[in-house]
């Protein structure tokens, strides 16, 4: 799959992060991720609606994004075995590069959007720190419901989100298929250089 093509994927996915109401972020217990992920989506919501431009929406909403996104797991996730081959100033960079896309493409995509209509399933583990949520999405554009399921991760600060599956397909692993060429053709500089002009593209912040 392509990176344009994914990127409208994730753009998708990461609105229906941001749609519904839940918890203020005072009542999120460390050990649930159910709230966490309802307090997210509150906190972010607010943000998304209060009538900010696409460029100060997307630097607004970062810090509320990465209370619930594991920035760095699914960086290296998305990187896969070649991550290794990375320095630490390499990682570091490629991390937030790869944060500033993720949120440029939300904040390009929830502008200007109807907010959909998000019924939570029930958490299922996956692991003794890990568990996924299904969720069930629907807006009166979109005709037929679809599934999004957000997979969490307990860490030392709380759950956080480390993957989001649309009716099944993993933004991680189709970024991970992407960058594996990627880094194989031209290690972490290739990469970087990557991330830099997909940033760099007006279309990031107007798509």
């Amino acid at each position: 799959m392509s990176f344009d093509l994914f990127r409208a994927i994730l753009k998708h996915a990461l609105v229906l992060l941001l749609a519904g109401s839940g918890l203020g972020l005072n009542a999120v217990a460390a050990d649930d991720p159910e709230a966490l992920l309802r307090s997210s989506v509150d906190e972010v919501l607010s943000i998304a609606y209060s009538g900010r431009s696409n460029e100060s929406l997307a630097e607004s909403v970062r810090p509320a994004l990465q209370k619930c996104f594991a920035f760095d797991l699914v960086t290296r996730e998305a990187m896969g075995p070649g991550w290794r081959q990375f320095s630490a100033n390499d990682q570091k960079r490629v991390t937030d590069l790869f944060s500033q896309l993720v949120t440029r493409t939300y904040a390009a995509r929830v502008v200007g959007t109807q907010r959909p209509k998000v019924t939570f399933g029930s958490p299922t583990s996956l692991a003794p720190d890990r568990c996924e949520i299904p969720t069930t999405v629907s807006t009166p554009t979109s005709g037929e419901p679809f599934a999004v399921s957000y997979r969490l991760v307990k860490l030392p600060v709380g759950w956080r989100i480390y993957d989001v599956l649309i009716e099944g397909v993993s933004f991680v692993a189709n970024y991970r298929a992407q960058f594996d060429e990627l880094i194989q053709k031209g290690g972490a500089p290739g990469v970087i250089r990557t991330l830099e002009a997909k940033l760099a593209s007006p279309e990031v912040s107007r798509s």
